[in-house]
């Protein structure tokens, strides 16, 4: 575990944001968990029907490559390599009959996506 680490404000000029429902259920699960220590991991793997897809942990491990997010207490982790295919993205909470999931959103790097929102191709032009 990395012990010093930068934590950037949270916005989509800074690489990504987080919105107000996301906020609230980070806020939520730290408070259920009382635990100060614990944030949600955000990882771009190769998977899925269009080649890519994002897997979101909890996790109290931060490594030298992660940049921290934070808006209004709520701390979000990635890895350098996940930022550059998810820079200018948006972090939600999604409630839907099915289930209630974080997604990211709003990402202009992607081109394509499937119909379940889970996968998507990335525009590499647009990669930093």
């Amino acid at each position: 575990m990395y012990s010093t680490f930068a934590v950037k404000q949270a916005s989509t000029e800074n690489g990504l944001d987080i919105s107000q429902k996301a906020i609230k259920q980070l806020q939520h699960i730290k408070e259920r968990d009382q635990d100060d220590q614990q944030w949600l991991r955000i990882l771009v793997d190769s998977g899925g029907c269009h080649g890519y897809q994002n897997k979101l942990e909890l996790t109290k491990e931060i490594e030298e490559d992660d940049i921290v997010f934070e808006k209004e207490g709520a701390k979000v982790v990635i890895d350098s390599v996940s930022l550059q295919f998810l820079r200018g993205s948006t972090l939600d909470y999604v409630q839907e009959l099915i289930g209630s999931t974080f997604q990211v959103i709003d990402n202009p790097n992607a081109k394509h996506s499937c119909g379940c929102n889970i996968s998507y191709d990335i525009d590499l032009d647009k990669i930093q």
